[in-house]
């Protein structure tokens, strides 16, 4: 696989050298464009994956600090995208062993049916993947300080006095995940504006632009699935609650129970929230990693998140169409 879950430093340079590199492998479904710039000029990368007329979208690495999901959500990418361009040669093998050999070919029969669960989810959706959508926390949090270039932004972001491994926000210090309208947001400070960050703005545009029939965002920790709305009516969050019921199955997560919807003291403007209250849609988030796990987040956690996830967004699929 081009994603290499043993490369201890996934920077963003090397995140999006893949996203190109798989764009030009599986160039028949797979496309790599900029949807937006960071605060400190990096390019926010989004891969459209599929054939389909109908969308889904799938977020990660909205919080800097949370790094596993982006390498997660790349290597999806390349497994799906493999598994649908090589599904006819996969279904042409399996027949002739079949016909040639008396072994139990159950793995093998397994993979045929996921190749083609896959295959067929890649004509009814194109799955837009967006991996890391705040690269300058996510340098800020693998690398510190001096990952960022604008010498004005990295002062700003020095005179917070927050260890870099526990960075969050993007490079002017704004909770990317408190900054989106919602009935529910509310400034934490004065000169606080909803969708004020050029990464709110860039996720925004993209469901606005694609009107998909669902989003999924993914974070970390706590191995959750957070599917309440308490601005939603009960119908809307009857449908997340099987939803997420569904998807609990792969994962063994647990659900979040609705009067933890928002922590006491917080304020609304995730990005679950704007997409359901604009689009009436299934808006899910899902925390990745042990609750007790630290930051900076071992590596050792993709592989299983991997594991964990890549049954997820093909559920997901199967539910919203």
């Amino acid at each position: 696989m081009l994603v290499n879950f043993d490369e201890a430093d996934y920077s963003y340079d090397k995140l999006k050298s893949d996203a190109s590199e798989l764009s030009k492998q599986y160039d028949s479904i797979l496309q790599c464009v900029t949807i937006g710039r960071s605060h400190d000029n990096r390019d926010i990368i989004l891969l459209k994956l599929g054939l389909g007329k109908k969308y889904m979208i799938c977020c990660s690495g909205v919080h800097g600090r949370e790094t596993i999901n982006p390498i997660v959500l790349m290597r999806i990418v390349e497994y799906y995208a493999d598994l649908y361009v090589n599904h006819k040669e996969t279904k042409q093998n399996l027949k002739h062993m079949l016909l040639n050999s008396s072994q139990h070919l159950g793995a093998e029969y397994e993979k045929m049916l996921l190749g083609a669960c896959i295959y067929e989810l890649l004509q009814t959706f194109t799955i837009l993947f967006i991996p890391l959508l705040n690269p300058d926390g996510y340098m800020i949090s693998l690398n510190g300080f001096d990952s960022i270039n604008n010498p004005e932004l990295k002062s700003k972001c020095l005179a917070m006095k927050l260890p870099h491994q526990d960075w969050k926000a993007n490079a002017r210090g704004v909770d990317i995940n408190r900054n989106f309208p919602s009935r529910l947001w509310k400034p934490k400070n004065p000169e606080d504006y909803a969708a004020s960050e050029n990464e709110t703005q860039a996720l925004i545009s993209v469901f606005h632009h694609y009107r998909s029939k669902g989003f999924l965002d993914f974070h970390s920790r706590g191995k959750q699935i957070y599917y309440y709305r308490k601005e939603m009516i009960n119908r809307y969050n009857e449908r997340q609650l099987l939803i997420a019921n569904r998807l609990i199955k792969h994962t063994n997560y647990e659900l979040v129970p609705p009067d933890l919807e928002i922590d006491p003291g917080d304020s609304g403007g995730n990005t679950v929230h704007y997409f359901s209250e604009h689009f009436n849609k299934p808006a899910l988030t899902i925390e990745t990693v042990d609750e007790e796990a630290s930051f900076p987040l071992d590596i050792a956690y993709r592989e299983p998140t991997f594991h964990e996830l890549r049954m997820v967004i093909l559920e997901f699929g199967s539910l919203i169409i």
